[in-house]
C-alpha cells in the first residue's frame, strides 16, 4: 500500500524539472532555426550558380545555331549577355529571356578569369566580353568564382577548358 508521500510525489512534475525541459527546448529550437537561415543562403547562391551554368551552355548553344558569336561581360555587380554584330563590328547587348541579367544573390562577387585572346574580335576601342561563344561551339576557357561576399571560404567554380561542357563545383579558398 502506497503512503501519502508516495501519491503525492507521483502527481506531476516539480517546477525545476519543467525549467529544464523548457531550457533545452529553447537551445534545440534555436540551434535548429539558424541552421535553416544558412542553409537556405547556401541554396539560394547553389541555385544562381546552376541557373549560370545554364545560361552559358545556352549561349554556347545560340552561337551554334545562329552561326553568331556570343559574349558574356562579367562585373563585381552584374553581367550581361551579347551578340556580335558582324556588319557595325560591336558586340550588342542581348537581354532577351533567357538571358536577361539576373539580379546577385544579396552580397555576391564574380570574378571570371580566362585566357588571352589570340585574335581581335570587334573594333579596337571596344572591350571585348570576359568569355566568348564561339559559332564553331567552342568558348574562350574561362574559370567563373560565385562567392559570397560574407563568408570568403567557401565559393561556386564554374569552369570549362573550351570544348566541354560547364561544370559548377562547390570550392574551399
Amino acid at each position: 500500500m502506497k503512503s501519502r508521500q508516495d501519491a503525492q510525489r507521483s502527481q506531476g512534475f516539480t517546477l525545476i524539472e519543467l525549467l529544464v525541459v523548457v531550457a533545452i527546448v529553447a537551445v534545440l529550437a534555436g540551434l535548429v532555426s539558424t541552421s535553416f537561415i544558412g542553409s537556405g543562403q547556401n541554396q539560394a547562391l547553389e541555385g544562381f550558380a546552376h541557373r549560370m551554368a545554364q545560361r552559358i551552355e545556352l549561349a554556347r548553344d545560340r552561337a551554334l545555331q545562329r552561326n553568331k558569336e556570343w559574349g558574356l561581360y562579367v562585373n563585381d555587380s552584374r553581367y550581361e549577355f551579347a551578340e556580335f554584330n558582324p556588319v557595325t563590328q560591336t558586340w550588342e547587348p542581348y537581354s532577351q529571356r533567357p538571358f536577361n541579367a539576373e539580379a546577385y544573390a544579396s552580397k555576391v562577387q564574380m570574378k571570371a578569369q580566362v585566357e588571352e585572346y589570340a585574335g581581335q574580335i570587334g573594333s579596337e576601342e571596344e572591350s571585348l566580353p570576359d568569355i566568348i561563344f564561339f559559332s564553331s561551339g567552342e568558348v574562350t576557357p574561362f574559370a567563373l568564382t560565385i562567392q559570397p561576399t560574407t563568408n570568403i571560404s567557401r565559393m561556386w567554380l564554374l569552369e570549362s577548358d573550351g570544348f566541354t561542357r560547364v561544370r559548377a563545383k562547390l570550392t574551399e579558398s
